[in-house]
């Protein structure tokens, strides 16, 4: 690493803890990591040269998962087995919505299907460019499309929530454990090895989703090695907001202006659809409406998750409901992309 990437790097840490402990102060909602997602994506729009570390983000999700995982304890894990349809349902709407907002999108924005299609599915960013791409679509203003989607809802919706004043009861289990370091090692080092396993084996989401097993695992099982001490999360959610803000830079931005308001309007779109989806969910299954809204919500597994711990609502539910939604959306979306519009001459409306 050359001593200029160093400072860049060191830069954007400095700032997203800046920002954590700014909003912190002000008792905003998930301040660490709004508040670093906020301060280096203004960095970088401003032109400073503020930047994030892939390592250490995909490091950071597996504590933040091993976090998560606490809350699988046997008896939430037996109950969470019993709502298969819900998790299928709510999986499945989500993905719909996103399908049928894809060709308006096409429409409005003067761009062709492929591309819609994978800006409005809810996904990986890189996975959904990567796809665009093979089916002929703009990975670039997929990214877009997509960046804006994960960080739109990770700022609006906790501060919804906190407007609403909806919050949940649960405690923050990772929090109440005892802090045991030489136990918390172990743990991490087996979790960050599984997801290393899962991201090889190409699992998208795998540097969560790997830790998330193993500890959801241990958890449903009754061990509990070790909590996450507030500190360790705290940093942890510092280094996720800096990657998420950096994503956003003038020289990414510059060259899709004209589709930028285009895919901010999408990301609304989506997600009150999927609100209203969510509290429809809740009345007929008997679910908590907080807890549904975040696990149907467009967002990330981490960062959904992250907001439902910290207010307090079900957080295997959600992590559940999202992990399922992932599934579906890489088993289904290039089948169904072909099946809707390639077959069905899904031509580019303009250039």
């Amino acid at each position: 690493m050359t001593p200029m990437r160093a400072g860049r790097l060191a830069l954007g840490l400095a700032l997203g803890a800046a920002g954590g402990a700014a909003f912190a102060a002000l008792s905003l909602p998930l301040p660490w990591l709004i508040g670093a997602l906020v301060a280096v994506a203004a960095a970088r729009l401003s032109g400073l040269p503020a930047e994030a570390s892939a390592p250490l983000r995909n490091g950071c999700l597996g504590v933040i998962g091993v976090a998560l995982g606490a809350y699988f304890t046997p008896a939430t894990a037996a109950l969470i087995a019993a709502k298969a349809p819900l998790l299928l349902v709510a999986a499945a709407i989500t993905l719909a919505f996103g399908a049928l907002l894809a060709p308006p999108l096409a429409r409005r924005a003067k761009v062709d299907m492929a591309t819609a299609w994978f800006s409005s599915i809810p996904g990986g960013v890189a996975d959904m460019a990567m796809l665009a791409q093979a089916y002929g679509g703009r990975p670039a203003h997929v990214a877009l499309a997509q960046s804006l989607r994960v960080c739109a809802v990770v700022v609006l919706v906790p501060n919804l929530f906190a407007l609403a004043g909806l919050r949940g009861e649960v405690p923050q289990i990772s929090a109440l454990l005892p802090f045991r370091p030489m136990w918390l090692l172990p743990l991490l080092l087996v979790a960050w090895a599984a997801g290393w396993l899962l991201v090889r084996a190409g699992v998208r989401a795998g540097w969560m989703l790997g830790p998330l097993a193993v500890s959801g695992g241990l958890a449903a099982a009754g061990i509990a090695p070790s909590g996450v001490p507030g500190w360790l999360s705290a940093a942890a959610q510092v280094a996720l907001g800096a990657s998420l803000g950096a994503a956003f830079g003038r020289e990414t931005i510059r060259p899709l202006r004209r589709y930028l308001p285009h895919a901010v309007a999408q990301v609304l779109l989506l997600m009150a659809a999927c609100g209203a989806a969510g509290v429809a969910l809740a009345w007929m299954f008997g679910e908590s409406a907080g807890a549904m809204l975040l696990g149907t919500a467009p967002g990330g597994v981490a960062e959904m998750s992250l907001t439902g711990k910290v207010l307090g609502f079900d957080v295997a539910l959600i992590v559940t409901l999202h992990v399922t939604r992932i599934f579906l959306v890489t088993l289904l979306t290039p089948p169904a992309f072909r099946l809707l519009h390639r077959r069905g001459g899904g031509a580019p409306p303009g250039p």
